[in-house]
């Protein structure tokens, strides 16, 4: 009973969310922390459009050009929610290898549940309750599988994402065993699976005529492309596979060869692969591939869609490493993204992304609302709209999230432990 009321403890659970423990991927927790924020400011802008449907989105894309071409691209984010994940769990699953000889299974899917579930539910619960959208369709939330769903009939739209992680967590154990035990290079064929998920999405593009043929450009003026793109594309664990390879593979070689990988990366050539990766990160968030200023470009678009999430995540991958290994480009990265100050919010970060577009969705109606009715007191460009609801949004979505935090989502973590 003692240990119950303790995993329950606010007081307890609030300096956990403060006190970073020495075994924490530092860096992780800044990538974690930057990409929520990311995705707030993303959806801010989005679901403000989604209110304002006479807007052309188009326009402000155009308008973006270089200088914000990031807001638009930040939708990467979630792909660097998968490289971690894929680091995380196979760093999880090679110290059982290690330690155990094997993995129990059992126990291994049973805690990537419960870590995953309660605070899903809850917010599964607070979207049933409030009868938004599609609620007839929250089974498949439930059962991890609303990324088969079409888009427009799926519910919670946004937690495609949650599907795709607990589809690879049951499918990536049973081949990390296979691969460990039953070959005598398993790195090399996960590199094999890597370079194979290039292949696939070139596949799925190239035999779509709409995917094939559409300007990047027609993701942001069609609704209906929009739908189209993210059902047969964007949410499928055989296309963003790649993006949680990338991290498995960066925590393969941190795990196992760690000293071959720190001499490699102080050599001449790897320090020139990090300085190409970070040029690759900066690179793939501010190319504006949804003006249509690259409209003229369809094979651009192709290749884009093709290589992009792969490249992203094995760019950013290697950064990761870099910082583990405090080689070249390390104190600089790690001064921003190892930061103590990113802790927090990293550990809200998964009660945040489940939180976030309820409060975005409530101010971007209150401000188009007060925008229309009283245009002489909220005298507000759409930009500065957005960037308002931005800015509002994520004070409100940290308190929701440390509420789930600080009552579900940590006290099952601590009864797990």
């Amino acid at each position: 009973m003692n240990h119950i009321l303790s995993a329950f403890s606010p007081v307890r659970n609030l300096k956990q969310l403060f006190i970073r423990p020495a075994s924490n991927f530092e860096v992780l927790d800044g990538l974690r922390a930057s990409s929520i924020v990311l995705i707030i400011i993303l959806h801010s802008f989005t679901i403000y459009f989604a209110a304002n449907p006479d807007l052309q989105a188009i326009d402000f894309v155009d308008a973006s050009g270089w200088q914000l071409a990031w807001v638009w691209n930040s939708e990467k984010s979630v792909d660097i929610f998968f490289m971690i994940s894929g680091f995380l769990i196979t760093g999880i699953l090679l110290r059982q290898i290690d330690k155990k000889g094997s993995v129990k299974l059992g126990n291994f899917y049973m805690r990537r549940f419960l870590r995953l579930g309660p605070a899903y539910w809850v917010v599964i619960a607070l979207y049933a309750a409030l009868g938004l959208p599609n609620i007839e369709n929250l089974w498949a939330n439930l059962l991890y599988v609303n990324n088969f769903l079409y888009y427009k009939d799926q519910a919670m739209n946004w937690t495609w994402t949650l599907a795709i992680e607990e589809q690879f967590y049951l499918i990536y154990p049973l081949l990390l065993l296979v691969l460990v035990f039953k070959t005598t290079r398993p790195l090399m064929w996960l590199w094999l699976l890597w370079f194979a998920s290039f292949i696939v999405r070139f596949v799925v593009i190239m035999s779509d005529d709409w995917l094939r043929t559409a300007p990047g450009s027609e993701i942001v003026m069609n609704p209906d492309f929009h739908a189209h793109h993210f059902s047969v594309l964007y949410d499928n664990l055989y296309t963003r596979y790649g993006s949680l390879l990338s991290g498995c593979i960066a925590a393969y070689y941190y795990f196992h060869h760690e000293q071959a990988l720190r001499r490699f990366l102080n050599t001449p050539l790897g320090r020139m692969l990090g300085l190409l990766s970070l040029a690759v990160v900066i690179a793939l968030f501010w190319i504006p591939v949804l003006s249509r200023s690259m409209d003229g470009m369809p094979w651009f678009t192709v290749a884009y869609q093709t290589v992009v999430r792969n490249v992203f995540c094995a760019a950013l991958a290697y950064l990761v490493l870099v910082c583990l290994e405090k080689s070249y480009l390390s104190k600089g990265l790690n001064l921003i993204f190892a930061n103590r100050l990113w802790y927090p919010i990293a550990q809200l970060s998964y009660s945040m992304y489940l939180l976030h577009v309820f409060p975005i969705v409530i101010l971007a109606q209150l401000a188009t609302n007060a925008m229309k009715n009283f245009p002489e007191r909220y005298d507000y460009s759409h930009f500065e709209a957005m960037s308002l609801i931005a800015l509002y949004s994520l004070p409100i979505t940290i308190l929701g999230a440390m509420v789930i935090y600080l009552l579900v989502e940590r006290p099952i973590m601590n009864l797990r432990s």
